[in-house]
């Protein structure tokens, strides 16, 4: 039901960006130099792509759904003990191709735009206390910007109306509807949803307690409290764009996606809406198994924009932070046991890469990765095979030559 629609770059994010820190002292203070023309990029693109003819009905969409994530808050944001997202968890884009499923309501993704209709866009975020399944408390928050305030309402009623439970009050929202759920099959466990419209936003939280007997359904409130200021603070920062314009939405931002080693088209998902995309930091700490964690090295090296896509290219402040950026990618596999540190690419000194050891039994579990630097640009690539992967950084590293 809920599934990251994410590409390769994202898996290289998962492998590396747990990382905490930001590595200063590991970094070199200058960048090798680089001989272009010895780069083998094999038949991967080496020049900038035309991003229009990949514009889709759902591009704009899509944009808007990200700046939405930028104006949204990480778990540990509104509450410092939600610092783990694990799995599935994380955040993703919502849009009317790629609907929320909302826990407890009945309604499956697919029937969404029928049982609620006027979703624009939106985002989707959650995290764990613990970083065991089921071993903790979990949240998860939403929040959807729908075509009128009068949608936003009917889906906050009707959402709460088919969630089971128990209506209560959230602390400081007398406007918010909310209910407790208190489950003893297949396992026990008590949610408190929570539902809050802010004109034409719908927000949302569910905090779910698989352990915690007894339960405590005023501290789970207190949770969906703390969520609701800090997202409608948040939500200061965000200009909704208006209908009309958001089929338009530029697909770019400063040309990072066009420099982004793209997915071939045939590999774009048929359904629902490629996340290929250049994210701000606010929505990429969203995407992290640690956000607390990373945004640390986020911070240290000025990261602003990441863009997505086969490639994932990381813009800093400068090259002695994109350098100390790098270190930070890299502590994770080099922490990881299933992970071994390899020869470079071919005449590619600024990249370093990382294969599973051989006692790894299958190669998707630890699928090789490099992590490479130029001017004030980090990047990473992930892949099948290692020879795979040399060519895609190669290839990576061609595209942003002379690229400021």
């Amino acid at each position: 039901m809920r599934k990251l629609r994410l590409g390769s770059a994202i898996l290289t994010l998962g492998l590396a960006l747990s990382a905490c820190g930001g590595g200063s002292e590991a970094a070199e203070s200058t960048a090798p130099q680089v001989d272009v023309a010895k780069l083998d990029s094999g038949n991967n693109p080496t020049t900038p792509v035309d991003l229009e003819s990949t514009r889709t009905p759902t591009s704009g969409a899509l944009r808007e759904a990200i700046r939405i994530g930028a104006a949204t808050p990480v778990a540990f944001q509104f509450d410092p003990r939600f610092v783990y997202a694990t799995g599935y968890k994380g955040g993703r884009h919502l849009t009317e191709a790629d609907p929320p499923y909302f826990s407890g309501s009945g309604i499956e993704s697919k029937d969404f735009n029928t049982a609620i209709p006027g979703i624009v866009a939106g985002w989707e975020s959650s995290a764990d206390r613990r970083a065991e399944l089921s071993a903790g408390r979990s949240v998860e928050t939403i929040t959807l910007r729908f075509s009128t305030a009068d949608q936003a309402k009917f889906a906050a009623t009707e959402l709460s109306n088919r969630s089971p439970g128990t209506a209560r009050q959230i602390p400081g929202y007398s406007d918010a509807l909310a209910k407790v759920e208190v489950k003893s099959e297949p396992l026990p466990s008590q949610n408190v949803r929570a539902w809050l419209t802010r004109g034409d936003l719908l927000l949302s939280i569910r905090i779910s307690d698989p352990i915690g007997l007894p339960y405590d359904a005023d501290a789970d409130a207190t949770v969906a409290q703390r969520f609701f200021d800090k997202q409608i603070e948040m939500l200061r920062s965000y200009t909704p764009t208006p209908l009309k314009e958001i089929a338009e939405l530029p697909l770019d931002t400063e040309s990072l996606l066009s420099h982004t080693l793209p997915t071939e088209a045939s590999k774009r998902p048929n359904k629902g809406t490629s996340s290929s995309a250049v994210y701000p930091l606010q929505a990429v700490l969203h995407l992290e198994e640690k956000p607390a964690d990373i945004a640390t090295a986020y911070a240290d090296a000025g990261i602003d924009y990441v863009a997505f896509d086969t490639g994932s290219i990381y813009r800093a402040r400068d090259a002695a932070a994109a350098l100390r950026f790098r270190a930070a990618l890299d502590k994770d596999p080099e922490g990881n046991p299933d992970y071994m540190k390899v020869e470079s690419p071919p005449n590619l000194p600024v990249v370093n890469c990382y294969n599973a050891t051989p006692k790894v039994k299958y190669a998707s579990d630890a699928p090789p990765v490099c992590h490479g630097v130029i001017g004030r640009y980090a990047f990473g690539v992930s892949g099948t095979n290692l020879q795979d992967v040399y060519q895609r950084a190669a290839a990576q590293y061609k595209l942003l030559v002379g690229f400021s």
